[in-house]
């Protein structure tokens, strides 16, 4: 089984699992409805592709749409190092669905999915174009350090390609299992 299979059939499966349980049986939502969130977090990307590796920041701020279900946008940053003379930075921004399907006294579990623009000073991947979109879906942690503030952590595939917009011919992308780490705040 490849990774992109197993990436996707995970958190689908924990969806399943978390979906056929009773609400009544669950404790109280550990981010309720209406509560905001700022979150940052650094990544990196080792071996997506041929000589490309690529580090990460990204912030943003959500808002829990539902119990335990967040919308969130976040900018980001990257330097991706293809080699010496390919190596380029990124920027973009991206729109962030999280749901935390799973929880205990002071962790939970979540899946999410990502996806946006990015404008890089170079073509990335070499022979590619300069406007691309990142694609992440994953599975994390968040791990509650005091009242408000979360370690938040976890792994994520990655896909970077410009959707075929300059045609087939130039539409390399990059793909990879990444891993995150950061803090997130809430304010209820």
């Amino acid at each position: 089984m490849n990774w992109i299979k197993v990436i996707t059939l995970v958190p689908a499966t924990i969806l399943w699992m978390h979906a056929s349980t009773f609400a009544e049986d669950r404790a109280p939502a550990a981010f309720p409805k209406g509560t905001l969130s700022l979150q940052t977090y650094g990544t990196y990307e080792s071996g997506l592709g041929a000589y490309t590796n690529a580090a990460s920041g990204a912030a943003g701020a959500g808002y829990y749409v539902f119990n335990n279900l967040s919308l969130s946008l976040e900018a980001e940053g990257y330097r991706i190092a293809q080699s010496p003379a390919h190596n380029a930075w990124m920027y973009g921004i991206s729109g962030v669905l999280r749901h935390h399907v799973l929880q205990f006294d002071r962790t939970t579990f979540f899946i999410d999915a990502s996806f946006g623009p990015v404008e890089a000073t170079g073509r990335v991947p070499a022979g590619g174009t300069y406007f691309n979109f990142a694609t992440r879906t994953g599975v994390g942690v968040t791990f509650q350090l005091r009242e408000h503030l979360h370690l938040l952590g976890g792994v994520r595939y990655f896909h970077l390609s410009n959707a075929r917009i300059e045609g087939s011919q130039r539409n390399p992308s990059i793909n990879g299992i990444v891993g995150f780490l950061g803090l997130m705040w809430t304010v209820r």
